[in-house]
């Protein structure tokens, strides 16, 4: 991850060509009617079909087979569904930078399994908020950075519901590499505090995702 994210950044500032990318990882406005995202990392493989308004929406479905919330939420493989709302609130333009600042709200769904010996359902409930933030660092490239919340509820077979608190720092970086394709690489760690049967447990929560953006393909 210590070197990924300076070689794209390299790799795109050498030849400056375009616009900075619009975001769906971020916070920079969409410009195109609807935006297809994938991804795949941990915790695991998505698809995201974004549309532009003033409130930019999204549905999408996750194929998951690691901590779906960062922590304490390690599973063997399941399906998650989820929306996205964002709301861009603050638009800056400055000489050497433009900075976009945005509230995002995740509702999601859960269906898996346990991972181990036994094999049980968990069901899970998601809803995340974020605070991303884009910075504009050149023609090509945006800075991702802000934060995200996932709080979480889950509820095990054979055993008792519990809830799971991570407090994540966002990092990465999107890269506007032709005129319909933007891939990005995104890193979000923090502590993850899970809460259930009267227990409070702290881990370090993590997720990480290289994946792209790509629009108006067949036209």
């Amino acid at each position: 991850m210590k070197t990924i994210v300076p070689f794209l950044m390299v790799l795109a500032m050498a030849s400056p060509a375009l616009a900075g990318p619009q975001s769906t990882v971020g916070a920079k406005p969409l410009t195109s009617k609807t935006v297809h995202n994938t991804g795949v990392g941990w915790p695991s493989l998505f698809y995201e079909w974004w549309h532009a308004g003033k409130t930019e929406w999204a549905i999408g479905a996750e194929l998951v087979y690691g901590d779906w919330v960062g922590s304490h939420s390690d599973v063997g493989i399941g399906g998650a569904f989820n929306a996205q709302l964002r709301w861009n609130v603050r638009h800056k333009a400055r000489q050497k930078a433009t900075s976009d600042v945005a509230l995002r709200l995740s509702p999601g769904i859960l269906l898996a399994n346990t991972e181990g010996p036994v094999d049980l359902f968990v069901f899970g409930i998601r809803a995340e908020f974020a605070v991303p933030v884009s910075v504009d660092l050149h023609e090509r490239v945006s800075l991702v950075t802000g934060g995200t919340i996932p709080l979480s509820m889950f509820f095990v077979e054979d055993g008792d519901p519990y809830g799971v608190i991570p407090l994540m720092f966002r990092l990465g970086v999107e890269i506007n590499a032709s005129p319909k394709v933007a891939p990005f690489v995104l890193f979000e760690v923090g502590p993850g505090i899970a809460v259930g049967s009267g227990d409070t447990d702290v881990d370090v929560a993590f997720r990480v995702w290289v994946g792209t953006a790509f629009w108006s393909v067949l036209n």
